[in-house]
């Protein structure tokens, strides 16, 4: 069986293929890094990067491999409808405050043996904080003095 010979010269033919067209856009994706969330929020931080790769972080995103990110201060721990929490998030009462995700971002399977999350851990504190100061500004209403609470 022979296969015809394709011309994949895309000058003559007008358009890209569409493997290239996914290649350019993975390539655009990881060399501008992540977007930020709205053009009244501050730049995301480096840190920030491993986050936004298993959470969404707009307003009004559905969750991906972990929950939506946006709201999540002041938020109940393990509360967002719908999503398959581990029964170690589960069994935490309370909110996520500064300090409550301080802990977590530091080492979450400390914080709370067993959860799901496995690339969470931030162990530099000046990253952990720009995070914080971050995910302090994924508000309708963010906190006016977010930095450094």
């Amino acid at each position: 069986m022979t296969f015809p010979r394709q011309n994949f010269d895309s000058r003559r033919q007008g358009s890209f293929r569409p493997e290239c067209l996914a290649l350019m856009a993975v390539t655009v994706v990881f060399t501008t890094g992540v977007p930020r969330a709205s053009a009244d929020q501050p730049p995301v931080p480096d840190a920030f990067e491993a986050c936004a790769s298993c959470h969404s972080y707009e307003r009004g995103e559905p969750a991906q491999e972990g929950p939506p990110l946006w709201g999540v201060v002041g938020r109940q721990v393990a509360s967002v409808d719908g999503f398959d929490y581990s029964p170690a998030l589960k069994a935490l009462d309370g909110s996520w405050d500064r300090a409550r995700l301080d802990q977590f971002l530091k080492d979450p399977k400390a914080m709370a043996p067993g959860t799901f999350m496995n690339l969470g851990r931030v162990s530099d504190a000046n990253e952990r904080a720009a995070v914080l100061d971050f995910l302090a500004t994924l508000a309708a209403d963010p906190p006016a003095a977010a930095a450094g609470e």
